[in-house]
């Protein structure tokens, strides 16, 4: 999160992923960085052990999120 957000402040467009176990922390740290409406991405948790095919499905489901993010 704090990563995604510097990267914003110094105009570069970005866009943070968070499974959602981590769902509390990231909102949590953006609020300490005085955004707490910052969007981000929500996908299932884990992947590491996830199979390829699952990997493809989730990073589908990122990408459609994403896409308003970074056209906003």
């Amino acid at each position: 999160m704090h990563d995604g957000i510097t990267f914003e402040q110094l105009g570069k467009p970005a866009v943070v992923l968070c499974t959602h176990p981590f769902e509390v922390t990231a909102r949590n740290i953006a609020s300490m960085m005085g955004l707490p409406d910052y969007p981000f991405v929500m996908v299932e948790h884990p992947l590491g052990s996830r199979t390829p095919t699952a990997i493809k499905a989730r990073a589908e489901d990122a990408y459609r999120q994403a896409l308003p993010i970074l056209l906003m």
